[in-house]
């Protein structure tokens, strides 16, 4: 896999919590969007053979601001997968894959899950609908999004950002499931968002204690002026 090198690698606030999960995210390129999967404020990006290899149903498309949906190729790369070409301004890339296999995760208290990927890029002065079982978008208002999960608004649900230059913050949605966003520098600041659903079942022969859900937003801030943006080495990584 390979390490993101941060201006600031990690905040004193958050100096003594534990590794968290890892989730998706897109980037935009000369290539196209880049979808990666490890963490931004954990500095992973994994790679084949690795972990990145257990997303072998992610699907893509890109949503219209009107909410009209078109479906997206996608094509494996060593660390992750690439859609092209990139999207424009007035676009959404949406993706899911749904089709992970059940984990055990009692060993840090989570129990026995199915488990959800979800992953946006979205430009945050463009509204866009919902259309993602657990979703972020933007509303149209300066620098506000709405979280919901199936439709339903997510009141005071807690989430991480991080900035272009790695600066990483608590954020958390009013009753209505509003929240704005600091978004001082132009580039990528990236959302990771978990809800639990309390439903249990079986999958792939496998039962579960409750279903993850876990969204990757890109949230891009087209004006404002540049920060430090951290650079990919190549750097193992135990996780």
């Amino acid at each position: 896999m390979k390490t993101l090198l941060s201006a600031f690698a990690v905040l004193s606030l958050f100096a003594s919590m534990p590794a968290q999960a890892h989730y998706l995210w897109s980037e935009n390129t000369a290539k196209g969007n880049l979808i990666y999967f490890g963490g931004v404020d954990e500095n992973v990006r994994e790679s084949s053979p690795g972990r990145v290899d257990e997303f072998a149903n992610l699907s893509a498309k890109i949503q219209s601001q009107s909410g009209a949906i078109t479906e997206r190729s996608l094509n494996k790369t060593h660390d992750g997968f690439v859609s092209a070409p990139a999207i424009s301004a007035t676009e959404s890339l949406i993706g899911q894959d749904l089709l992970i296999p059940v984990k055990d995760l009692s060993a840090y208290k989570l129990g026995i899950l199915k488990l959800n990927f979800y992953v946006r890029h979205v430009q945050i002065d463009h509204a866009f609908p919902a259309a993602l079982d657990l979703d972020a978008v933007p509303t149209g208002q300066p620098s506000q999004l709405k979280f919901t999960f199936k439709g339903v608004p997510l009141a005071k649900f807690k989430a991480k950002l991080i900035a272009p230059n790695g600066w990483i913050n608590e954020i958390r949605t009013d009753e209505a499931g509003l929240l704005n966003i600091a978004t001082p520098w132009r580039g990528n600041y990236v959302i990771e968002a978990t809800y639990f659903e309390d439903v249990s079942g079986e999958f792939q022969g496998l039962k579960y204690q409750r279903i993850r859900h876990r969204l990757g937003l890109t949230v891009v801030q087209p004006k404002g002026n540049k920060t430090f943006t951290p650079n990919y080495a190549a750097h193992e990584h135990a996780d």
